[in-house]
């Protein structure tokens, strides 16, 4: 009952003359506190996200400033009819001013609460039903960095200090593999911890390596929206394309590539983030042939894409040390249903970067078929 009151104190600050008639929480996110909240404002239903915000941001009053700034940019955009040449909508999850403080959230107790537009007659998954799914996902994020492609990066501000930063994410999973007592758990997942070490001390190096030649190589920074995976895309409940790319507190400077990758991890996992068996976990080639597809029906192709292989390796390699060093630190960053959970999702990602490995040469030709590729 505590919750429900303390939420209806909070939506009174948002909108005064509501009336609550459901609260759903959402359980997909791994960061936030996220909540559907269905009203009658002023007599009318309608409803609205009313979300706490996590404190792993260095400053929400950031996160809010850059969320504002995408979200303004975009509604201009659609106000401008950016989006005719294919006659489909496009909407914004924009944030709903406080009317207690007119700012774009409200502090209470230790949580930060804001409230956004819901995206009404849509539906996200967590798992892709189908290619054609695959596809549309693709043309959904080619949309999104092309109304993004002329928002100045250099505006946004730094939430999240080394995000995507792969030598500092393998520098925390040292220190943290290396502080870790191995004395406190059973037989069982001493030996699944010291498996994922082991294959994860094999990559440390290409990695390393890797990361720095593509700096090298890549100077072009982009506004890349940093979380793109399956559930952050909205579709239309009626047609399944993408209406809206939502989740937007990781929106940063950094390569579209990151983004293309990080995608293609999520939709390609053809067992999904949690599966019964480690065995069931492949790289599904179909899901990547028609992400790309939907991609580049959109955007053009240029040389840097040449290097989507790499990307999606670093990507599965950065989420595997990462959950693995959120379990050795305690489960810090992701939230878990129980203790086991991140090794687990670490377990999968490593699962998933070894199948991806196998499919190299395919991969590589489906890329030159499709024009990536110069041979």
């Amino acid at each position: 009952q505590m919750d429900v009151d303390k939420l209806n104190f909070i939506i009174k600050k948002f909108y005064t003359n509501s009336n609550v008639l459901t609260i759903n929480k959402i359980n997909s996110g791994l960061i936030n506190k996220t909540y559907i909240i269905e009203h009658l404002n002023n007599g009318t239903k309608s409803k609205f996200i009313l979300q706490s915000l996590s404190n792993i941001f260095e400053s929400r009053e950031v996160v809010n400033i850059n969320h504002n700034l995408i979200t303004n940019h975009i509604k201009k955009k659609i106000n401008e009819n950016h989006f005719d040449f294919d006659m489909k909508r496009w909407e914004v999850p924009y944030l709903i001013r406080c009317q207690s403080n007119n700012l774009f959230a409200f502090p209470f107790e230790t949580d930060f609460w804001r409230a956004m537009r819901y995206v009404d007659q849509t539906l996200s998954f967590d798992y892709l039903e189908d290619n054609a799914m695959a596809f549309q996902t693709g043309v959904g994020l080619a949309k999104f960095h092309s109304i993004c492609s002329d928002l100045e990066c250099s505006r946004l501000k730094t939430n999240i200090t080394n995000f995507h930063n792969i030598h500092y994410y393998i520098d925390e999973y040292t220190k943290s593999f290396d502080n870790y007592k191995l004395v406190k758990l059973e037989n069982h997942y001493e030996e699944r911890i010291k498996t994922l070490n082991i294959f994860c001390s094999k990559q440390i190096f290409f990695a390393k390596s890797l990361a720095k030649s593509l700096d090298e190589n890549l100077i072009v920074k982009n506004v890349i929206h940093g979380d793109p995976k399956l559930s952050n895309f909205l579709f239309d409940i009626h047609h399944k394309y993408v209406v809206s790319m939502i989740d937007l507190d990781t929106v940063s400077s950094g390569y579209l590539l990151t983004d293309l990758a990080d995608c293609i991890r999520s939709i390609c996992n053809s067992s999904r983030e949690q599966p019964r068996c480690l065995d069931n976990v492949s790289f599904d080639i179909g899901s990547f042939k028609s992400f790309l597809n939907g991609y580049f029906s959109i955007s053009d192709k240029n040389d840097s894409f040449r290097f989507i292989l790499e990307f999606i390796y670093l990507i599965i390699f950065e989420l595997t040390i990462r959950f693995f060093t959120d379990f050795l630190q305690s489960n810090r960053y992701f939230r878990v249903k129980y203790k086991t959970q991140n090794l687990c999702r670490a377990e999968v990602q490593c699962r998933l970067l070894c199948d991806f490995l196998s499919h190299i040469t395919i991969l590589s030709n489906e890329l030159l078929e499709s024009g990536i590729y110069s041979s």
